[in-house]
């Protein structure tokens, strides 16, 4: 059946029978919410909108809150007569449903205001460098461009993809199971890997968001030493987390206490936690336990900047992985590590060079890594 004639079907259902039982109202809405989800909704012809306003106005308030729930993926065009429905309902489980969809169109208006206001700078800036440089320049930069979008584009896929390959025939087993098979435990088991594989996706997608959010960065002087503190004992906490004891592995913070310099706090802490959760990890023996070793962390200044050291005697990188970090673009997530995403150097460089500052690896296998982290102290 097409889905035109699908609608049609549904609107003659409610006019024909306007008594008709509640829940194949509900079902109904459920699964007109769910077109506009998944993009089989695009234009909101005549019997949708006849649909829509039909629902709105259920005797049931749980069919209206489908709708209320649904509200922020509705168009312009009888999004207003919708709203100010849904808004006013008597049930306070719609009313509140329809707030939270308002507030999340809003929320998603303000940010397509502001991907379009990124898109005119940088269509601004590429006229201004094709007028200072010519077209060649321009056209070489943009190559380079797609190039880096490709690289991390496909990396993010194949992560993902890696993903689904174990979450398909998961949900498929559990479903088996739930239409008529009686093993318990394999259902648990496939469950657990469904919800792990969605919680690692999650954590793509929020380092995603870290990696790409525009970064309004506001320094104020603060002491190096605490700060530094602060972000090593929630690496240390992370590695915890993780069901791993970072007491194993030595940490040592040779810091003066003098030592102070104008950063965003939050992102500077954010940025060392992941790089000193990175050398917790090179004592991880077969994601079991972590090996003794030794951690030093160590802050000094040097012509005008200030330079913090983070080195670990742990399993240290191959020349190929140095180079792939010194690109700047998310790796492929090591499967060695415990919810690794690959996006935590590309995150830390980043808000690092935010500061105008700069990160350097050098690193030796089975000697150990040495991450430079230099800083303008202005």
């Amino acid at each position: 059946m097409l889905m035109t004639d699908q609608w049609k079907e549904m609107l003659a259902t409610l006019n024909n029978n306007s008594d008709s039982y509640w829940r194949e109202r509900l079902v109904i809405a459920e699964r007109l919410i769910e077109a506009f989800q998944t993009g089989q909704i695009i234009d909101t012809t005549p019997t949708i909108q006849k649909l829509l306003r039909i629902l709105v106005d259920d005797p049931k308030w749980e069919v209206r809150k489908v709708i209320a729930n649904g509200l922020n993926l509705i168009v312009d065009e009888v999004f207003d007569d919708l709203s100010a429905r849904l808004l006013g309902d008597v049930n306070s489980f719609v009313k509140r449903s329809a707030e939270q969809s308002y507030a999340m169109r809003r929320r998603d208006h303000r940010n397509n205001n502001k991907r379009e206001a990124v898109d005119r700078q940088l269509a601004n800036r590429m006229a201004r460098l094709r007028d200072k440089h010519g077209p060649d320049i321009t056209d070489e930069i943009i190559a380079i461009s797609d190039t880096r979008f490709n690289q991390l584009a496909g990396t993010i896929a194949h992560d993902l993809r890696s993903i689904l390959t174990h979450l398909q025939p998961a949900a498929c087993r559990l479903k088996g199971i739930l239409n008529g098979e009686t093993d318990e435990t394999l259902a648990r088991s496939k469950v657990d890997r469904i919800v792990d594989g969605l919680a690692f996706m999650d954590r793509c997608v929020s380092d995603m968001e870290r990696y790409t959010e525009v970064l309004p960065v506001k320094h104020q002087t603060e002491d190096l030493a605490e700060v530094l503190k602060l972000a090593c004992d929630m690496a240390a906490k992370n590695i915890d987390e993780l069901g791993f004891d970072s007491r194993v592995v030595a940490l040592q913070l040779n810091v003066p206490t003098d030592t102070r310099c104008r950063i965003s706090r939050h992102l500077f802490i954010l940025a060392v936690v992941n790089l000193v959760k990175n050398a917790y990890e090179s004592f991880m023996e077969r994601q079991k336990h972590l090996r003794r070793g030794e951690i030093s962390i160590t802050a000094y200044r040097e012509n005008g900047d200030v330079r913090i050291t983070i080195h670990d005697n742990g399993m240290g990188m191959a020349a190929e992985d140095l180079n792939e970090l010194a690109s700047g673009i998310p790796r492929r997530r090591n499967k060695a590590k415990r919810r690794s995403t690959g996006f935590g150097v590309p995150i830390a460089r980043r808000y690092i060079e935010a500061h105008g500052g700069s990160l350097v690896f050098d690193s030796v296998e089975d000697v150990g890594t040495t991450v430079t982290i230099t800083l303008p102290c202005k």
